[in-house]
């Protein structure tokens, strides 16, 4: 009776949270009823092909893994650098960091085509496959964030009648450091295996790039934080509660935009070495067939580069616009805008250019299209759904934030 006296006194029920939970209960039911189309009719529903194999599933997925960085690196500056400015939001960041992975294997149970066999790659090794190093990391690193995140469910209030939990919590929350560790070692492997995924399919000329891994590793790091920040300033609006000290909101700025300049440096060399200096006819000829077929060129350089880079960099770095929480957020959610359109243009785009061979044949295959259709979409609009409900819970029920260093 205590739990559900104490749930009864954390929720705080007015008009316009029942009108988000409606918000969000209608976008699970939409996603639910999608998912057993899909489940009943398989794969064929959706607009991909044998062509264009990888659609916005496997967008979402890249993306959610990369916007739920923040966990990995804010821990391992907090834990293991042991700069404390970035302690008060590190909860925070590894709520977001579960949310994050957990979208992102929901939107992998609805793409493999056979959710009954996601146990295969424990059990039966393919040591030359990515793919397989990167399941395996995902779901070690999955676990070590619900190690991280359990003393936070452990101090909440619906543990209050059992202090056992709460010195259980205590002693968990003790290994923080190694768990710390162990996350940045798995995390960094995934994230860099994920770009090393497509840098090693020579056959799709456009995406064999050596620097891939290191585009996705400064990619997440510079994001991942960002959105973490954005999510905890959006909180201190809707709670009217001062959550995070604002030296630590501009710290997470400041890196976020030192990082992502790094990647634009990375990607301005790389784009450089592939088209200019490079020469190579395989490359050349899918950048052409890019520009001719899709709108490549504008998604890269407005999407990706200015609105993605450029202005959140200038937003994040210099005082005059990290001081206002408004333009921080707006630069988070650029910055967010940017990863999706530079997952999108990876896995998608990368598509459309043909097979530049076939070995032993002289067959080469058409250029590939793609849109989603309502049921991709569907599962789209559910996974967001259960991201918001995370999130919704998390701040109702959970101490995301350190009082003590809140002021």
């Amino acid at each position: 009776m205590a739990t559900i006296s104490t749930i009864r006194k954390s929720i705080s029920i007015t008009p316009g949270f029942l009108a988000w939970l409606a918000f969000i209960g209608l976008c699970l039911l939409i996603g639910i009823i999608t998912a057993i189309a899909v489940f009943t009719e398989g794969l064929v529903i959706t607009n991909m092909s044998d062509t264009v194999p990888w659609g916005l599933w496997i967008t979402i997925d890249l993306s959610a893994i990369a916007l739920g960085a923040g966990a990995f690196t804010l821990s391992a500056l907090v834990y293991l650098f042991n700069i404390k400015n970035f302690r008060p939001i590190v909860r925070l960041a590894v709520l977001v960091g579960f949310i994050g992975y957990t979208s992102a294997l929901l939107t992998l149970v609805m793409d493999i085509g056979r959710p009954d066999r996601f146990w295969h790659p424990w059990v039966f090794w393919n040591v030359h496959s990515v793919l397989w190093e990167i399941t395996w990391c995902i779901t070690i690193y999955l676990t070590i964030l619900v190690f991280e995140f359990a003393p936070v469910v452990g101090e909440s209030r619906l543990f209050a009648r059992w202090p056992w939990v709460r010195t259980v919590a205590h002693l968990m929350h003790k290994v923080a450091p190694a768990l710390a560790l162990i996350g940045l070692f798995i995390s960094l492997l995934h994230q860099s295996s994920l770009g090393a995924t497509y840098g090693i399919v020579k056959s799709r000329p456009i995406w064999f790039k050596p620097s891939m891994p290191i585009m996705f590793i400064l990619s997440a790091v510079a994001v991942g934080p960002a959105l973490t920040m954005a999510i905890g300033i959006i909180i201190e609006w809707v709670t009217g509660k001062k959550k995070i000290p604002d030296k630590t909101i501009r710290s997470i700025a400041r890196f976020s935009g030192f990082t992502l300049l790094a990647y634009a440096y990375i990607k301005f060399w790389d784009l450089a070495a592939a088209t200019y200096y490079g020469n190579t006819p395989g490359i050349n000829s899918a950048f052409e067939l890019l520009n001719q077929y899709t709108p490549y060129q504008f998604s890269f350089w407005v999407l990706e580069v200015i609105l993605g880079i450029v202005i959140p960099a200038i937003i994040f770095i210099f005082p005059r616009f990290n001081k206002r929480p408004a333009l921080l957020v707006l630069g988070a959610l650029l910055a967010v805008v940017g990863i999706l359109f530079n997952r999108w243009n990876t896995t998608v785009t990368g598509l459309y250019v043909p097979l530049s061979y076939s070995p032993g044949t002289l067959y080469q295959s058409p250029i590939g299209a793609y849109s989603p259709n309502f049921v991709e979409w569907g599962i789209a609009i559910g996974i967001i759904g259960y991201a918001l409900l995370m999130i919704t819970l998390g701040v109702r029920f959970l101490p995301l934030f350190d009082q003590k260093t809140t002021h």
